[in-house]
Parts: C-alpha cells; sequence; structure tokens
C-alpha cells in the first residue's frame, strides 16, 4: 500500500464538520438540548384523591373477600382490588348513613383515628 492518493479517487476520513445545529425540523433535533418543544404536561383527571389505608382484619375474612373478588370481579365490573374493597367500604358507609342520620352524609373528618382497641365498659 502506498501513501499516495490514487488519482480520481476522494482520499478517506472523516467528514467535515457542520459549524451550525441542525434544523429544528430535523428528526433529532428534538433530542438535543435547548431545542426540546416543551409541552405542558396533562393531569390525568381523577374523580376523587386516592389515600392508602392500613387495616388489620381477620384472616379468614380477607381470604373470603380475596376469593369472593377473583370470582366475581369480571361479573361485577371490580376493576382491582383497591376498587372492590372501595365499594365494600361504600355500601357499608352508605347504609350507616341511612340508619343513623336519615341518609346524610357524615361531615368528612381527617384527623387519624384512634389506634387500638375500645375500653370496655365497666
Amino acid at each position: 500500500m502506498s501513501a499516495e492518493p490514487t488519482p480520481g479517487r476522494p482520499p478517506l476520513g472523516l467528514p467535515p464538520r457542520r459549524t451550525a445545529a441542525p434544523a429544528i425540523e430535523a428528526p433529532l433535533a428534538r433530542m438535543l438540548p435547548g431545542h426540546r418543544p416543551e409541552t405542558p404536561k396533562k393531569a390525568e383527571p381523577k374523580d376523587t384523591e386516592t389515600a392508602n389505608m392500613t387495616v388489620s382484619i381477620p384472616a379468614a375474612l380477607r381470604n373470603r373477600a380475596r376469593a369472593a373478588y377473583r370470582a366475581t370481579s369480571y361479573a361485577e365490573g371490580d376493576n382491582t382490588w383497591s376498587h372492590f374493597v372501595a365499594k365494600a367500604i361504600e355500601a357499608e358507609t352508605a347504609r350507616r348513613e341511612t340508619e343513623h342520620n336519615q341518609g346524610e352524609m357524615y361531615p368528612s373528618w381527617g384527623e387519624n383515628l384512634p389506634g387500638g382497641r375500645r375500653l370496655k365498659d365497666s
């Protein structure tokens, strides 16, 4: 091999550098810093805000409820286990409001409930 360029054949090497940034219309220009169009993120509309809740229930009741959920979730339209539990709490809450408060909702109470068992009346 010789170091002499062959006539009629261009020399090999790196392509010339571009001095200007790619046009915004370039397909990958959006990946460059400062060239990404700012689009406001849309918040997904939710019916209600959710909150985590931890309770202790008898294992037999939990297993029975889980079996009922798995067997009927499609027919009842339960999207998730949380949806099933929320519907059960909603039904019991509505029953108590009807029975004890003329069907009116009780005022919302954001404070923590007292922990532990209730003291027995003597």
